[in-house]
């Protein structure tokens, strides 16, 4: 039925600078923009997957204690080189970067934090499982 994922979604305070950071930091790019205000956002890398960054409706956001919590957890970008891209992370001065440690399925993860709050990963595997 299904074939691939097409996106995740972000709902946020500001669609401009977080659409901005992922850009800068983590080195996607822009590939629509509503052109609304405020803008609603698809971010992407160069295999099609894609983020969807939007406007939030202003309530409170509900705090994850632990990344066990019932719910999404996280979102795990791939990459080629797990050493290279967790040195960059560092010296873009990520939120909460975790030691690297082994992923599930084999290889490395590292976790960390967009400017909103939201938990991000890093994963590095030899093949992909399955």
């Amino acid at each position: 039925m299904v074939d691939e994922m097409d996106h995740v979604a972000i709902a946020c305070r500001d669609p401009e600078a977080l659409a901005r950071w992922y850009c800068e930091v983590l080195g996607l790019r822009i590939v629509f923009d509503s052109g609304q205000r405020p803008p609603t956002y698809l971010v992407g890398g160069s295999h099609g997957s894609l983020i969807e960054i939007m406007p939030d409706n202003g309530s409170n956001r509900a705090q994850r204690g632990h990344l066990l919590e019932p719910g999404f957890s996280h979102v795990a970008f791939r990459v080629a080189d797990f050493e290279a891209a967790y040195a960059a992370l560092r010296r873009a001065d990520v939120r909460s970067l975790t030691e690297a440690r082994p992923a599930a399925g084999g290889g490395k993860i590292a976790f960390f934090e967009d400017p909103e709050g939201n938990l991000l990963q890093i994963v590095w595997r030899e093949r992909v499982p399955g």
